[in-house]
C-alpha cells in the first residue's frame, strides 16, 4: 500500500489530541519537541524513532513513547499506519502533582502492554464511530490510559526535568532553515549571542548530542529523502544539503545506513 500523509480526525478531547496517521516511506519529519507526552501505537509498518540522539527500532504492533520536552523524530522504514496520542502534561499533573520528578518508560510493564494496545484501539474505534455519545467513551478510555501510565510505567527521574526550552527551540528552527548553508558553531554562537563554549555545553545538555552531530543529522535526514525519492545525482544531493563534498556525504551516509547512497538507492529500488 502506498500511503500519502493523512491525518484522520484531530478533534481535541480536553486533555489530549488523537491522530490516526498514514505516513509514507521516506516521509520527512523534522526534529522537534513539545510539552505533551506522545504515545504511539504502530499498527502497520516499521520506523526508527530517535529521542535525544538515541535510536529505537519500532515494529508493527509495538508501542513507542516520547516524554515531555524530549527532542525526537521518526524515520519511516516503510509505509506506516499508527495511532498517536498527544497527552497534555498539565492534565497528567492534575492527577500526579509531582509529575516533574518522574518520566514514563513504555517497556517497564510488558505484561500490561496488550491491555494498553486494546484500550488505544477501542478508543480509536469509538472516536471514528457514529455513536452520539462517543465523546464520553473516548474520555473514558483516555483516563484508562492515564491510569496505566501513572501506575505501571512511571519511573523516578535521576536528573531534573529540562524546562525553559524556548531558547533551544529557536536554535533548532534556525538550523532547520539554514542547514544547507555553511553552518558552524561560531556562526550559531554569533547569531544567538552566546560564547561558542556556552553554546556547545547548552546544546549538548538539551539535545544529548553536539551541535555538529545535530547539523549532520539534519543534513542526512533531508539528503536521505532525495536519495530515495529523486533521480538527482549524488553530487547534486551532497551540494544541495550542505555537505563539503560528495566524499563527506557518502561517508556520513554509509556510517548511518550501512551502504553508500548509490548502493542504497539501487538495493532498495527507490526510484
Amino acid at each position: 500500500m502506498n500511503y500519502e500523509l493523512e491525518v484522520v480526525d484531530t478533534k481535541e478531547y480536553e486533555s489530549a489530541k488523537i491522530y490516526h496517521l498514514y505516513l509514507p516511506h521516506y516521509h520527512y519529519m523534522k526534529q522537534h519537541f513539545h510539552h505533551n507526552v506522545e504515545l504511539v501505537y504502530l499498527i502497520q509498518g516499521s520506523f526508527m524513532g530517535y529521542i535525544n540522539g538515541k535510536a529505537y527500532h519500532v515494529c508493527e504492533n509495538e508501542l513507542f513513547l516520547v516524554n515531555t520536552n524530549e527532542i525526537h523524530y521518526f524515520e519511516m522504514l516503510e509505509d506506516c499506519q499508527m495511532i498517536t496520542i498527544l497527552i497534555s502534561y498539565d492534565a497528567l499533573k492534575q492527577y500526579e502533582p509531582q509529575i516533574d520528578n518522574y518520566y514514563f518508560d513504555i517497556h517497564l510493564s510488558l505484561d500490561r502492554q496488550q491491555e494498553l494496545k486494546e484500550i488505544i484501539q477501542t478508543m480509536d474505534q469509538y472516536r471514528k464511530s457514529q455513536d452520539h455519545y462517543k465523546y464520553l467513551k473516548v474520555i473514558e478510555y483516555l483516563h484508562r490510559i492515564y491510569y496505566l501510565l501513572l501506575t505501571d510505567y512511571k519511573i523516578k527521574r535521576t536528573t531534573p526535568l529540562l524546562t525553559n526550552t524556548h531558547r533551544i527551540q529557536n536554535i533548532l528552527e534556525y538550523i532547520e532553515l539554514h542547514y544547507g548553508q555553511s553552518l558552524s558553531i561560531s556562526l550559531l554562537a554569533q547569531e544567538f549571542h552566546y560564547s561558542p563554549n556556552y553554546l556547545c555545553r547548552y546544546f549538548k545538555k538539551m539535545c544529548g548530542m553536539t551541535v555538529l552531530q545535530y547539523i549532520k543529522t539534519v543534513q542526512l535526514n533531508h539528503a536521505y529523502i532525495d536519495v530515495c525519492s529523486t533521480d538527482l545525482s549524488i553530487a547534486t544531493i551532497s551540494h544541495r544539503h550542505g555537505f563539503v563534498d560528495s566524499k563527506s556525504f557518502i561517508k556520513a551516509f554509509k556510517q548511518k545506513y550501512g551502504k553508500t547512497p548509490g548502493t542504497y538507492r539501487k538495493d532498495n529500488k527507490c526510484l
